[in-house]
């Protein structure tokens, strides 16, 4: 049996976290939560993730910031940012090669997202 992807989710909103983690795994992912961007970066050197699910705006460590991180340990590692904030991320994404949500998310688009990254995770592996 083949294992379920593994996602990290980066949120500072506690509601979002749980959220998210809970569809995920009705997507038949495995989800591990981190509440700031430098407990994520923590918990993303520890393990091996196929996806990393993060907000934009959290305090200390800044989504951007930690998918720098990120790149620099594993650069084919699917990333998703999600946020509210109306900042042009749109050359970061190009930059750093990840996919960017608008909140409120639609659910539909999520899910469609994770699939595309966790599919093109798997081709290129």
């Amino acid at each position: 049996m083949l294992n379920p992807p593994r996602v990290l989710v980066v949120d500072d909103e506690r509601h979002v976290r749980g959220l998210l983690s809970e569809l995920l795994r009705v997507w038949g992912c495995e989800a591990d939560v981190a509440a700031t961007g430098t407990e994520g970066l923590m918990l993303f050197k520890q393990k091996s993730y196929d996806l990393v699910l993060t907000d934009y705006v959290m305090p200390g460590c800044s989504g951007l910031e930690l998918i720098e991180n990120v790149r620099n340990k594993d650069a084919t590692v699917g990333v998703i940012m999600l946020t509210g904030s109306g900042a042009e991320l749109d050359s970061q994404g190009r930059r750093l090669g990840f996919t960017l949500l608008r909140k409120p998310l639609q659910i539909d688009q999520l899910e469609k997202a994770v699939r595309q990254a966790l599919t093109d995770r798997t081709i290129e592996a």
